[in-house]
């Protein structure tokens, strides 16, 4: 065999190899990228459906804290780790609702007793402290008469006082804690305020 002709042979096999390794490469390359997408994916929802979720806003309830058409944040995860307070912002869905979420303030606590009476809240017959409602409230519906609150109920109001579907009327009552999706933390958009609920 010629020099020359081991040469072109070796020089093939050289082409050959490294163009096995090219192939090799771009499907390590394809197969990285496809583990990395698949996992962004399953991270997305799984926090999408343990942790968090969004919820847009509908109707004039919880003005002004929170307006009609913006998108909250749902800490799902929050009541896990800590018990419900009383004004948390909370998202609930009642059992016989499903799919739709609604959003209001925690004002009475497992095992109180709320009475709204002249125009304010009373809870365990005595006036509500540091009440985030600055408006006299005009209609006590189911809470013109004492309310006593069961385990893992809650009564809820919106912060448009006068202006809010909740725990005043027979077709929402009390709230079971198994209803609570979660705790409203931030808002993600609105046409002027973003941030954190209060």
């Amino acid at each position: 065999m010629s020099i020359l002709r081991k040469k072109r042979d070796d020089d093939e096999f050289i082409s050959s190899v490294k163009s096995s390794d090219n192939k090799e490469h771009i499907f390590n390359n394809l197969f990285q990228w496809f583990v990395v997408i698949l996992s962004g994916a399953i991270f997305g929802y799984a926090l999408i459906t343990f942790v968090f979720q969004t919820v847009t806003v509908i109707g004039p309830s919880m003005n002004p804290t929170l307006e009609d058409g913006e998108i909250v944040i749902v800490n799902k995860l929050a009541y896990n780790i800590s018990d419900i307070d009383r004004y948390d912002v909370v998202a609930y869905s009642l059992i016989e609702e499903d799919g739709y979420f609604d959003i209001k303030r925690v004002v009475g606590m497992p095992g109180e007793t709320v009475t709204i009476k002249d125009g304010y809240i009373y809870i365990n017959d005595k006036p509500l402290q540091n009440s985030p409602f600055t408006e006299k409230i005009i209609t006590a519906g189911l809470a013109s008469e004492s309310i006593k609150l069961g385990d893992g109920e809650y009564f809820v109001l919106g912060d448009n006082i006068n202006n809010s579907e909740d725990s005043r009327y027979s077709n929402v009552g009390n709230i079971s804690e198994v209803e609570i999706l979660g705790k409203v933390s931030y808002i993600i958009k609105s046409d002027d305020k973003k941030g954190k609920v209060k």
